[in-house]
């Protein structure tokens, strides 16, 4: 009984060499690092877009009441000295909100107002700042006066 010992044959049988290993790891980590910066930019993506929803929330709550204000008949010192702002951020603490007002300068746009909103507040131990725009018809009054 002659047993040959085949070089070849143990190579092959010994498994990965220690260069096949290093390389795959490598490749393995830059996969997992990949996916790692993938998934902190979709979070970072994420809180953002919920801080603009809530910032467009509050804005279209004082442009519905800036509009019902001047469809009840107030005027733009009204709604800038009344209470109209403040009832509304009493919901959201921590909110300051500037209004500004400025008419279209176009003649056909004689009964529109823009009204410029900018938000600011607190939102993670950041201050975030979005500025809204938008331009309101002023119609006169829809109330009854009694007469």
């Amino acid at each position: 009984m002659n047993l040959q010992h085949d070089p070849q044959l143990s190579r092959r049988e010994a498994g990965f060499s220690l260069l096949e290993v290093i390389v795959a790891l490598g490749i393995l980590s830059v996969g997992i690092a990949a996916a790692v910066s993938l998934f902190t930019a979709g979070t970072a993506a994420h809180s953002r877009a919920v801080d603009r929803l809530k910032s467009i929330e509050i804005s279209e709550s004082i442009f519905a009441a800036v509009e019902g204000a001047l469809r009840d008949g107030a005027d733009l010192d009204d709604i800038r000295n009344g209470d109209v702002v403040s009832d509304i951020l009493s919901r959201w603490p921590g909110v300051r909100v500037d209004l500004a007002f400025s008419t279209v300068p176009k003649p056909e746009f004689v009964d529109a107002v823009v009204v410029r909103m900018r938000i600011m507040r607190k939102s993670r131990g950041q201050q975030i700042e979005e500025s809204f725009e938008q331009i309101i018809a002023r119609s006169r009054s829809v109330r009854l006066i009694p007469e």
